[in-house]
């Protein structure tokens, strides 16, 4: 409670995949080595953090879930959380952000239809080649974005080679690369806040 809602940062691991930042993101590193741009992830803490959707109501693929549904009054009062419209640093005035745009990762990686790629493809398939609509050697097969011991996606592979370096630079190119074309009159990308402490 001394500090209030603060931003968190972590420094992810580098033995998790490929991706590098493209300037120096910690120095709690060798100088020089990848680990100082490594990846991070920040957290922005919003109202009642301590309470949330269980489980059960989190449904695969549903748009508009409502996560403050299952926050409570009295704790949203309690524990407001860190936004606000200028940071000024009081515990519940911690961080601001102006809203640029999203893009959707199925647009990213060429998945037209979600629920046919993910729910359906593989069913479809076999019916067309139970009725011979296929040929009888067709290989159906469940498609996934990403398969861990793969390395790979099966119908998909914009995340192939999570460990390639290339590879990584070339989806964070993609990503920015599609933004700029929804919002042409913003920046690809922002340089990344360093993440200096530990807490």
């Amino acid at each position: 409670h001394q500090y209030g809602f603060i931003v968190g940062c972590q420094v992810v691991d580098i033995k998790l995949g490929g991706y590098r930042g493209m300037n120096q993101t910690t120095w709690s590193c060798e100088k020089g080595s990848d680990n100082c741009y490594a990846p991070l992830w920040y957290s922005l803490p919003g109202p009642c953090p301590a309470m949330g959707l269980s489980n059960g109501h989190i449904a695969a693929n549903k748009v508009g879930l409502d996560v403050m549904s299952a926050k409570s009054a009295e704790c949203i009062k309690r524990m407001p959380g860190g936004h606000c419209e200028q940071a000024s640093g009081e515990p519940d005035c911690t961080y601001s952000y102006l809203e640029a745009g999203e893009i959707m990762l199925d647009d990213l990686v060429g998945i037209g239809d979600y629920h046919h790629f993910w729910n359906t493809s593989y069913t479809r398939c076999a019916q067309q080649v139970a009725s011979g609509l296929l040929s009888p050697d067709t290989e159906c097969v469940h498609q996934k974005e990403y398969v861990p011991f793969l390395d790979k996606g099966v119908g998909c592979d914009f995340w192939n080679g999570k460990f390639d370096k290339d590879k990584c630079d070339a989806r964070i190119l993609a990503v920015q690369k599609l933004f700029k074309k929804h919002y042409p009159h913003l920046p690809e990308s922002l340089e990344a806040p360093a993440c200096d402490f530990d807490m």
